[in-house]
């Protein structure tokens, strides 16, 4: 259970978030339980907006991940901060397959790399972002490994059957 000092600042964070993406919901959550103090659901747009009410209340970006859920992608952001009271918030936004969201690296620098990852795993193409290209994999591959299409490849097959 937050004290007094977490309890104002998750206040403060529902009314400002609530304000910059009044099209989102914004619910509270235990922490104990999931991980996170403040849970933000968006459909297509308002990640831009959060991001810059987090900057300005001293988060930083944790990280940026994804999930397939076959018809639509869902992407979620983790912030946190030990400034004041240690705080957690989790985005998540519903974007379709084919959309390209806004990056978030001109309000957060690290977004560059957390996005690039993103792309790598997931093929999800960020509008604005300066250096999107492959992170992890090599720049020759033509899958996403983590897509839930994913199936075989050649390369893939070469590992099982050296592996098996």
């Amino acid at each position: 259970m937050p004290t007094s000092g977490p309890k104002k600042l998750l206040e403060e964070l529902k009314n400002s978030l609530t304000q910059a993406v009044p099209e989102g919901l914004v619910k509270e959550s235990d922490y104990s339980r999931t991980g996170y103090h403040l849970e933000i659901r968006l459909e297509q747009v308002g990640m831009r907006r959060v991001a810059q009410v987090m900057k300005g209340k001293l988060f930083y970006l944790e990280t940026i991940t994804a999930v397939d859920f076959i018809d639509h992608f869902e992407l979620v952001y983790f912030y946190s901060t030990y400034n004041q009271d240690f705080c957690r918030i989790m985005a998540r936004i519903r974007i379709p397959r084919e959309a390209v969201p806004f990056s978030v690296s001109a309000i957060y620098p690290e977004a560059i790399w957390l996005e690039r990852e993103v792309y790598d795993f997931f093929g999800i193409r960020f509008q604005e972002h300066p250096d999107l290209k492959r992170i992890i994999n090599p720049d020759d591959v033509d899958y996403f490994p983590l897509l839930k299409n994913f199936g075989k490849t050649k390369f893939t097959a070469e590992i099982d059957d050296i592996l098996c």
